[in-house]
């Protein structure tokens, strides 16, 4: 089973945009040198000051290695001082998806 990986991450209102974009460098580098990354959805609301990445892995063990990998290191060491407090990390199954065809 799939596994889905939702990272929150609460920010500081005068570093929202540069946040986003770093998740969004970070997001867009690390779906490309991860080959069990299958899908990456970066979400953000500037008002509540959260910004949530969430992904979905072939299985747990693909997840976890993520975590450790350099690229998402240097990503969690270059946003922490525009953080309120420290993200938070979930682990999900991934019970169903709908994508519309055209």
């Amino acid at each position: 089973m799939s596994t889905v990986i939702e990272y929150t991450m609460f920010v500081k209102p005068e570093a929202f945009d540069e946040v986003m974009q770093a998740y969004v460098e970070f997001a867009d580098a690390f779906g490309v040198e991860n080959p069990s990354e299958d899908f990456i959805l970066v979400t953000g609301d500037r008002d509540g000051g959260v910004i949530r990445g969430i992904g979905i892995f072939e299985d747990d063990l693909e997840a976890e290695i993520a975590v450790d990998e350099s690229i998402f290191v240097r990503f969690r060491e270059r946003i922490a001082p525009h953080l309120t407090e420290e993200p938070i990390r979930e682990a999900l199954d991934l019970v169903h998806i709908f994508v519309k065809e055209d």
